[in-house]
């Protein structure tokens, strides 16, 4: 089984993917569809930070981590000549979600025989889902976290295993995921647009949340969960207990009292994954003090609607 964490980038879901994999029978991966640039070391692949740390949690590169050579030996194919990410254009990923949206996994499945390009995306997330098991088998788990955040990665998973697939969709207050956006060396992808940097980091929260949330109808309802991030800083326990009601698991020792086991976790926030223990967990709300009231009025035109559907006044 593997646990999908779907959500806007600055969202906690390194986080919700260590706590999760802290079950005795889970484990948890972070964003594997970045498998392959780490294996490489190839920052244009990965789409990251220029101090990134492209390393596995454990300090080691990922090609000379014992777990992760373990893993591929048991996939059977080296991991730098297998594609774990699409490469596709915005416009043709948005086209295909449509069809997903229409058709579901049935209708999706019956295209992609007759149409190549997309009979080559369904393979990619076969290739994960290989990956999954792989790392399910080197790790003993029973189930995988995996914290790749894209609802079209997602998809091609389910296209993949619709039976093996579970969502978790992860939102946040989107004025403080819009300014974590926009801080540090974060604040250089808006450099271009004349557009104030969290104006346009608000708008694409809000059309990844959009997407997510229709998407996810996909997904039967059995098979998914909607979490909300400040909920889970409040009271992470409750939360994990509704994960553990909801798919039959044994419930959760509290991660942050027992001892961590080592992890070997790849993509995602470095401050979280390279820490030994989750320690303290609470709301960062710097934004209420920090954004300017035309920022926030401009929060307000293009997402405030969106924001006070998912519970944020």
């Amino acid at each position: 089984m593997v646990l999908f964490i779907a959500s806007a980038s600055r969202s906690g879901s390194t986080l919700l993917d260590l706590m999760l994999g802290s079950h005795p029978l889970g484990v948890s991966t972070g964003e594997v569809r970045r498998l392959q640039g780490f294996v490489s070391r190839d920052r244009q692949l990965l789409s990251l930070e220029e101090d990134y740390p492209l390393t596995c949690s454990c300090g080691k590169p990922v090609g000379e981590c014992d777990f992760w050579k373990e893993v591929e030996r048991r996939f059977g194919t080296s991991f730098g000549n297998t594609v774990f990410k699409t490469r596709q254009k915005r416009i043709w990923r948005s086209v295909l979600m449509a069809f997903y949206l229409s058709g579901g996994v049935a209708g999706m499945r019956v295209l992609a025989q007759a149409w190549p390009p997309l009979r080559q995306e369904v393979g990619i997330g076969l290739n994960c889902f290989r990956l999954h098991q792989a790392i399910s088998s080197a790790s003993g788990a029973s189930f995988v976290v995996d914290s790749s955040k894209s609802i079209y990665h997602y998809m091609l998973l389910h296209l993949a295993a619709p039976e093996m697939m579970r969502l978790v969709v992860l939102v946040r207050d989107g004025r403080a995921v819009a300014h974590s956006m926009t801080r540090g060396p974060r604040a250089r992808q808006w450099e271009k647009s004349s557009l104030h940097p969290f104006l346009q980091a608000s708008r694409q929260w809000a059309l990844t949340t959009r997407s997510i949330l229709v998407l996810s109808r996909r997904t039967r309802p059995s098979q998914r969960i909607f979490l909300r991030y400040e909920d889970f800083c409040q009271d992470h326990m409750q939360v994990l207990r509704q994960v553990a009601e909801r798919w039959g698991l044994s419930p959760w020792e509290d991660p942050i009292q027992v001892e961590s086991r080592e992890r070997h976790i790849v993509g995602g926030s470095p401050s979280v994954r390279f820490e030994k223990s989750p320690g303290t967990i609470k709301v960062d709300n710097s934004w209420r003090d920090s954004l300017e009231p035309e920022l926030l009025e401009g929060f307000e035109r293009i997402a405030g609607k969106l924001n006070r559907k998912l519970g944020y006044f």
